[in-house]
């Protein structure tokens, strides 16, 4: 073993250059597949620390409604009359609590706003997800007004207090519900979709009427995926029969309230949760991890296919070497452990390389890491035996063909200078040509994929959506309370001059979400049809603000007791009515809503999806404020929103004013889709540097085998630019030929990509062309830095021998 590493590295040393092209391009691949192997071993170890854990389970919609909400009032009734369950446990989502600590005085008041994982819960949740207890008692969070921190949000509230005392001591949560800490417990170190830092009782939301109101705690018909529920089935118990029990159980709740749609309602499995993203919108696509690991492959495949190519061509140069070992005994065994050891160096100093280039490769992946993923949590023994195991296969992928066609030279012809007539060198040659027209289709393939995911981008978020989306601002208005202080702030800021229009109501037109409802249609006197639709809802100017024209009928008015509502025309086919005229008087709920106008059809959510049926309907309060800003004048836009920043203070002294630009809001809506272009331009750059690093290093010995070619053609008067293009036709003619291969490979995934898609560009042949021609010209310019000085270089230089 001494000899053969002490062989191969004089060897390595020798070729420094192709030795450092080997080491970059296995280097890249090898971090690829790191950083995967870390990814993937984070993402499935959710939920796996649970001692129960298969018996687990999410109440999800599955019927009208597919999300991973319920209804509120169903999760009660469940736990009162649905047998085979150990505990049931609803989670009710907060997004942004805001805290409050009193200090001792009135006026010593220190505000946390926009506070994230708190959530509404019972003290079961702790029986499905135990936690050491450092003060306090799980039988607390029963009460109303209660509250259970983590010990890092404990500490974040009252740095100087011991946890022993934490019991008793009183925070304000959205000003004006006063919570009692019934316990401290301490941070979940795994990692889970349910993990949070503060749970409040949800008995505190039966005795406060505001967040009954807006939890919908007794709204048979109200869907929102921040209302989840999780069971633990006793042993024993099948899924199955407690699915059956709970749609007997919407069934009888069904016949007294006919506001309630088509419910179906299933037990997704805790180990479904973090990878089925039907019922989870931050969920971990299996489809994502394949096409990532795939990926990882292909880059590792692009250095590998380097490795074979130089060594392979390098072998030439080692013939007398093979011939000599051969004939002083050595056999083919002993050879190829030689060359193995050679690969085994090479791939060694990849892998240390990879390490340091492992923040590198994090930043490109980071659209597709997982929330939580950093660096600081590595499993070091675990990352170990993956490398070590890596690095074990890619020296037998890397180095086992290379050993075998440097190990088949006969001695004879090899002492002869006769190589040209063993087989293996014919046999390598075609092999090395077909390994650099992959490399290049692989290149040639993400090169057309970027600049396709890239145009869709560019289309989609410049296509006309049906409603003014440029100078408009959104916010929320704070807190629970919100009826009469939204109204003072909007009367406030329609005395700003440089706002255009300003409307109170619930979200724009299109935001990053669902927002359904179902409605009994009254369609005569003797039927009724209970219709599904997008919904909207807010005051008189929301037309305005947004510019929807109405191609029948007229705007709402607000009203007492009743509701004016439009829908556009999308909406005409559910109701079966033909011209929008017709609609005009149409009701639905025996009258309650009236429609008064027909709106044109505009985009409710991304390009992925068709314009569906909406409804927008009048109603005084709302928790949104819609500001049209003057589009003509950007100058005017810091100051308008300086002063409405000032009302906004005016009225909510103690809450972060924060807006969003609704192009912003739209362009979050290809968040994937900019992801995806990230990591693709991320592959672009590596594929085409390992293929021009191949590429480089082949026209380095392509040069020096016709080293007396070249002396010779100069002598018989060929110039620079004839030498060039001899050099240069047979390597460019392999990269055109890629080209061709990967323009109908690009053409199939591109197509099939697009297809998820209802708004989609054209495939338009100018994009793999300026594809072709590009990495055509990158090849180009590899090659020539070498051939250029094999051809200016003195032929007396490659003569002098003969």
């Amino acid at each position: 073993m001494k000899t053969l590493f002490t062989t191969a590295f004089r060897h390595i040393t020798k070729n420094k250059l192709i030795t450092a092209i080997n080491v970059l391009s296995l280097s890249i691949g090898i971090c690829a597949t790191l950083v995967i192997f870390l990814m993937i071993r984070y993402d499935y170890s959710f939920d796996k620390h649970l001692p129960h854990g298969d018996r687990v389970y999410r109440i999800v919609s599955n019927g009208d409604f597919k999300n991973s909400g319920i209804l509120v009032p169903l999760i009660r009734t469940i736990e009162e009359e649905v047998t085979g369950l150990e505990t049931v446990v609803p989670i009710f989502e907060i997004y942004d609590a805001k805290i409050k600590i009193e200090k001792g005085q009135q006026d010593d008041v220190t505000v946390f706003s926009n506070e994230k994982d708190f959530v509404f819960t019972n003290e079961h949740y702790f029986t499905i997800y135990p936690h050491q207890w450092l003060s306090g008692d799980v039988q607390n969070l029963e009460r109303p007004n209660q509250i259970v921190l983590s010990e890092e949000y404990f500490y974040r509230y009252f740095p100087q207090t011991a946890v022993t005392e934490a019991v008793g001591k009183t925070i304000l949560y959205a000003d004006s519900i006063p919570l009692q800490i019934a316990g401290v417990v301490a941070e979940m170190k795994e990692n889970s979709d349910f993990k949070f830092k503060g749970y409040l009782s949800t008995a505190t939301i039966q005795a406060n009427e505001n967040l009954k109101e807006f939890y919908h705690w007794d709204a048979w018909n109200a869907y929102n995926d921040s209302h989840q529920c999780l069971v633990l089935l006793n042993n024993g118990t099948s899924s199955s029969v407690v699915e059956k029990n709970i749609a007997e159980l919407v069934a009888k709740h069904k016949k007294t309230d006919s506001e309630l749609g088509d419910d179906k309602f299933m037990l997704q499995p805790l180990r479904d949760v973090h990878f089925n993203s039907e019922f989870n919108w931050n969920a971990v696509k299996p489809a994502t991890l394949r096409n990532l690991i795939l990926l990882a492959i292909f880059l590792l495949a692009l250095g590998t296919i380097n490795f074979v190519n130089l060594s392979t061509a390098q072998s030439i140069e080692r013939a007398k070497e093979i011939g000599i070992r051969k004939t002083l005994g050595s056999n083919k065994k002993s050879l190829i452990k030689q060359f193995l050891m050679e690969t085994w160096i090479v791939a060694g100093f990849a892998t240390l390389l990879s390490i340091l280039l492992l923040p590198m490769w994090v930043y490109a992946f980071d659209g597709f890491l997982p929330q939580g993923f950093t660096l600081d949590n590595i499993p070091i023994l675990h990352t170990l035996v993956f490398l070590l195991t890596q690095l074990s296969l890619v020296t037998l992928l890397a180095g086992f063909y290379p050993a075998w066609v440097m190990t088949g030279y006969a001695p004879v012809l090899a002492l002869k200078n006769q190589v040209s007539k063993n087989s293996n060198l014919s046999r390598s040659a075609s092999v090395r040509k077909a390994l650099t027209v992959i490399q290049f289709v692989l290149a040639q393939v993400f090169l057309i994929a970027v600049l396709f995911v890239s145009k869709q981008i560019h289309f989609t978020t410049q296509m006309d959506m049906g409603f003014r989306k440029d100078a408009i601002i959104n916010f929320f208005i704070p807190n629970f309370d919100r009826a009469n202080k939204g109204e003072i702030l909007k009367n406030k800021l329609m005395e700003i001059p440089e706002i255009k229009a300003i409307s109170l109501g619930n979200q724009s037109p299109a935001f990053n979400g669902w927002m359904s409802t179902f409605l009994p249609y009254d369609a005569s006197a003797n039927e009724e049809r209970k219709l599904s639709f997008d919904m909207r809802h807010g005051d008189e100017n929301y037309i305005r603000v947004y510019d929807i024209p109405l191609v029948a009928g007229r705007n709402v008015r607000m009203l007492d007791s009743t509701y004016e509502a439009l829908i556009n025309e999308k909406m005409l086919t559910l109701l079966e009515i033909d011209s929008p005229e017709e609609a005009i008087g149409k009701t639905f709920n025996n009258g309650e809503y009236t429609i008064v106008g027909v709106m044109k059809d505009f985009n409710v959510a991304s390009a992925h999806y068709e314009i569906r049926p909406t409804m927008y309907w009048s109603k005084k309060h709302g928790h949104i404020i819609h500001i049209a800003l003057d589009k003509e004048h950007p100058t005017s836009w810091k100051t308008a929103i300086a002063k409405i920043e000032n009302a906004f203070v005016e009225i909510y002294p103690e809450d972060p004013f924060e807006y969003k630009f609704l192009d912003e809001t739209i362009k979050g809506f290809y968040q994937t889709e900019l992801k995806l272009s990230k990591l693709l331009g991320w592959a672009v750059g590596l594929s085409i540097t390992i293929a021009s690093l191949g590429l480089f290093g082949l026209a380095i010995f392509t040069a020096n085998q016709r080293t007396k070619e070249i002396g010779i053609r100069k002598v018989l008067g060929a110039s620079v630019t004839q030498i060039i293009v001899m050099l240069l036709k047979n390597m460019a003619f392999l990269v055109l030929i890629a080209c061709m291969i990967a323009i109908p490979i690009a053409w199939y995934f591109i197509n099939k990509w697009l297809d998820d898609f209802v708004y989609k560009t054209t495939l338009s042949w100018w994009v793999f062309a300026v594809a072709a021609l590009g990495l055509l010209v990158v090849a180009i310019i590899v090659l020539s830095t070498k051939t250029y000085y094999a051809a200016r270089a003195n032929p007396i230089d490659s003569l002098r021998d003969e």
